[in-house]
């Protein structure tokens, strides 16, 4: 009775059945291909509310570096004493025991020259001890023909509502 099993055509047959019976229970019958590169991640993260504290469009005294610059301030001391370059008014005391601050200070801008202007900021939770805050930019062109050269520091203060660690994710608008 096992004889049958000892013809090539035979055992090619039952090998190509087994097959397709494992991939039938693995999940082949996906009506949608499965794409890697669309992440599911963002729309099911649990948001945490944040809240603008200050913008400015430049800062309050000169600063010894014109880069870009992301800080976090996680306590009462660190606020006031990084604040002060950015403002010359007194901000309200944020809540450090269940929150934390962000700065987006864009650095030294040009009216005329090719630069990034600030469009959002949010965040959402990113694993147990984590916080994800997502910086979305949008890209000027250089101005063409004549331009009345004016430069800013584009300045933006916001209140994290958690305290875990802040992981920033940054992108471009197109």
């Amino acid at each position: 009775m096992i004889n049958f099993l000892f013809y090539p055509h035979v055992k090619r047959s039952l090998i190509l059945m087994l097959a397709a019976l494992l991939l039938q229970a693995c999940g082949g019958e996906r009506t949608t291909p499965y794409n890697p590169s669309s992440s599911s991640s963002s729309s099911s993260a649990v948001s945490i509310p944040t809240q603008v504290i200050t913008q400015a469009t430049s800062t309050a005294r000169l600063l010894d570096h014109s880069d870009k610059r992301l800080q976090v301030m996680r306590n009462e001391n660190d606020f006031f004493d990084i604040t002060d370059a950015y403002v010359d008014f007194n901000l309200a005391t944020q809540n450090f025991t269940t929150g934390q601050v962000v700065l987006v200070d864009l650095g030294d801008q040009n009216a005329c020259q090719q630069r990034l202007d600030f469009n959002s900021l949010r965040a959402e939770e990113a694993g147990d001890e984590s916080v994800k805050v997502v910086i979305t930019y949008r890209e000027r062109a250089a101005t063409s023909g004549t331009c009345n050269s004016v430069s800013s520091r584009p300045c933006y203060l916001y209140y994290i509502e958690s305290r875990g660690t802040i992981i920033f994710e940054e992108s471009i608008l197109q």
